[in-house]
């Protein structure tokens, strides 16, 4: 009997231990849960910190800065007020078929590209004259007509590397000025026609040279490290124009033949392309800027910085004054593809010159 009674009371005692550690065990379960879900709220958000460090996003030519957390220790400068044109391209303007230049003179040289290579090609003003000046297997662009009309001066990787040669319209007969001085680009005479201004790639960057036409004593006016490009002599010779990349963006500057006293001239207008040239009562540069795939022509005074857009769509670049400076030849890709187009100095009276079913595009209007 009492062994029966000791039994069942260990029995007893047992259920009741077995019942305290369950007891134990949900409250430890319950503790930790707890202390998990505290944990977890004090943790930093490591992927939202994280994303802050990514720079947000601007269109090409957009002025904005790269926005940073303020846990950096970094002051960026303040963006210009300057508002770019939409990325959507604008749509394209009725131009007339046939160009009524009244007083035009000279002829316009530029790079045409009826087959494989790029070539060079000439027409007048009033789209009489179009004509091929080179035919071969190599690529002949940036032409510019020497300031008596006679010849015209350009590169050419018809020896394997781009180098500057000048072509005489008359007899025909072409010569090379430039050898081993980097990949050139943009040669143009000045009034005299003894010097030749171009840029030369000898490296990373582009810089502006000089080389007398007779391809003696050429120099480095600009140093490489700005890469500078697309320079253009003023009418009396005294200085030149270039765009260059000295602040961070494109601008167009202007200096002295020998390279000094070198100032910017644009400010606040985005996605400059480069190429520019004189009015020639050298007050005024004609140029052309915007997002890639709808740029617009400007011109801006010299002295004062002051820019005037002249087109209001068409995809337009290349653009150079007339020797009189009524009129301003460019090439715009308004039809589909790059066409030579004439307008008015004030933007006025827009006509296309050429029609081609290739590209015509880099003009330079000469004597």
């Amino acid at each position: 009997m009492n062994s029966r009674i000791f039994s069942r009371s260990n029995l007893l005692q047992i259920l009741v231990v077995f019942e305290w550690l369950i007891v134990i065990c949900l409250a430890g379960g319950l503790l930790l849960f707890l202390l998990y879900q505290a944990w977890g709220r004090a943790e930093p958000a490591l992927p939202a910190a994280q994303a802050s460090l990514a720079p947000t996003h601007t269109p090409a030519g957009s002025r904005t800065q790269t926005t940073l957390p303020t846990t950096v220790a970094f002051s960026p400068t303040p963006s210009t007020t300057f508002t770019p044109p939409p990325l959507t391209p604008s749509p394209s303007p009725t131009i007339p078929p046939t160009p009524t230049p009244e007083g035009a003179r000279g002829k316009i040289v530029y790079t045409c590209t009826p087959e494989k290579y790029n070539q060079l090609c000439i027409i007048n003003p009033d789209g009489s004259g179009e004509k091929r000046l080179t035919t071969r297997q190599a690529n002949d662009y940036y032409p510019s007509l020497s300031p008596d009309g006679r010849s015209v001066v350009f590169v050419s990787n018809q020896n394997g590397t781009f180098e500057i040669y000048i072509l005489n319209l008359v007899g025909g007969m072409e010569r090379r000025i430039t050898d081993g001085l980097g990949n050139v680009t943009a040669p143009e005479l000045s009034a005299d026609g003894s010097w030749i201004v171009f840029a030369s790639k000898m490296l990373d960057d582009s810089s502006i040279w000089v080389i007398r036409a007779d391809g003696s004593l050429p120099r480095d006016l600009t140093g490489d490290q700005w890469n500078e490009i697309d320079p253009t002599w003023s009418p009396d010779g005294k200085q030149i124009a270039f765009a260059g990349v000295r602040g961070g963006y494109v601008e167009l500057f202007v200096m002295d033949a020998n390279g000094n006293n070198i100032r910017q001239v644009t400010h606040d207008v985005s996605g400059i392309g480069g190429r520019s040239s004189w009015s020639p009562d050298g007050k005024k540069l004609v140029f052309y800027a915007g997002p890639r795939g709808d740029r617009d022509i400007y011109v801006v005074d010299v002295a004062t910085g002051e820019a005037t857009r002249l087109t209001q769509g068409g995809n337009n670049a290349g653009p150079c004054f007339s020797p009189d400076g009524n009129w301003i030849v460019f090439s715009s890709s308004r039809d589909g593809d790059h066409e030579l187009y004439l307008m008015r100095s004030d933007g006025s009276e827009v006509a296309q010159l050429t029609d081609n079913a290739y590209d015509d595009w880099q003009p330079r209007w000469g004597l």
